[in-house]
């Protein structure tokens, strides 16, 4: 006999679906639920090499207790989003304080680092008094942090070793992509921009563009499925470049975090190092928090017509991919969705 659960109209609903509240509240009340009850999966995100490299190796199978916490409340109000507790031998061991960001939200290095360090202070969650603590934080994007107790993940990482586990873990995932906003790996479909002085490194080798993660315009921006870059005249696209990921770190001080990180593949290290020792002279990296957006070698399409704005100038603006790659016409309008 075939059981279906449904639920508000929701077909083949599971337990996460009876979960209520606000995207952020969804998606870290359902991974706090999922990590709880389902062993397999807290020890693959345990194993997750971005949590590795603070907490070290956890074999699960070694310890004798596990508890899993959410919305865990400090001595000043705080509200941790996840906190797993690890005993040995029933005596307080590990302990992991995730800061859930929603999936849709873009954040700085530094302030990650602020948030959470102020959580890892023993008078902030006398709980954890005895526990080796460390910091975790769930980000839209890649952020590297050079930090010996506090790391980051990005929600797509999660989304991927996820999608090879069963059970629990594939209800969470079918859940979780049906919330507004969560589940995509991109918000807006063509981002864009002038071509910029960096011209060279973003249609030759290493299919690299940078720009900083601060100010609005930056901060702001939604993860585009494809770049396009404007030339003269007129502000031409040539080409889309689909955006393989994109990384945020300071190359002063994160690189050796970065380059040392076995989430990325030498190849991406290498692409990355080409373009800073090429624009940031001897090694002197520029000290400012960048974005890094990793253009696909081979997910590129040429566009013959050359689509423009109407007018163009400095902005940046998003495009929907149908519009780029219509050719009866070579003028499109901005996105306004």
């Amino acid at each position: 006999m075939n059981k279906i659960f449904r639920t508000y109209n929701t077909l083949n609903a599971s337990i996460f679906d009876l979960i209520s509240g606000t995207t952020e509240v969804k998606q870290t009340l359902g991974l706090a639920f999922l990590l709880s009850q389902d062993k397999k999966t807290l020890q693959a995100f345990l194993k997750l090499d971005e949590i590795k490299r603070v907490t070290g190796n956890i074999n699960l199978s070694k310890f004798s207790k596990v508890i899993v916490h959410s919305e865990l409340i400090s001595e000043s109000g705080k509200r941790a989003d996840i906190v797993i507790q690890l005993y040995k031998n029933n005596e307080p061991a590990i302990a992991l304080i995730i800061e859930a960001k929603t999936a849709s939200k873009s954040v700085k290095g530094k302030m990650v680092i602020d948030q959470l360090q102020a959580y890892l202070k023993p008078e902030e969650f006398p709980l954890l008094s005895q526990f080796n603590t460390y910091g975790c934080t769930l980000t839209k994007n890649d952020v590297v942090i050079n930090h010996q107790s506090i790391t980051a993940v990005s929600w797509h990482r999660i989304f991927e070793f996820l999608n090879k586990q069963k059970g629990l873990a594939q209800q969470f995932l079918s859940f979780i992509s049906n919330i507004k906003g969560t589940m995509k790996f991109y918000e807006k479909e063509v981002y864009s921009i002038p071509a910029g002085g960096s011209f060279k490194y973003q249609y030759d080798h290493p299919f690299i563009y940078e720009c900083p993660n601060e100010g609005h315009q930056y901060t702001s921006m939604k993860k585009p499925l494809y770049l396009a870059f404007r030339k003269s005249p007129g502000g031409i696209m040539e080409k889309l470049f689909g955006v393989d990921d994109v990384i945020i770190m300071n190359p002063h001080t994160d690189f050796e975090a970065f380059w040392n990180n076995k989430a990325y593949t030498k190849e991406v290290k290498d692409r990355v190092k080409y373009y800073c020792d090429n624009v940031w002279k001897g090694r002197y990296y520029d000290n400012n928090e960048k974005q890094f957006f990793i253009l696909s070698k081979t997910n590129q399409i040429e566009l013959p017509h050359h689509p423009k704005p109407l007018k163009n100038n400095s902005f940046r603006a998003y495009y929907k991919l149908s519009d780029i790659l219509d050719r009866s016409t070579n003028i499109v309008e901005k996105d306004r969705d």
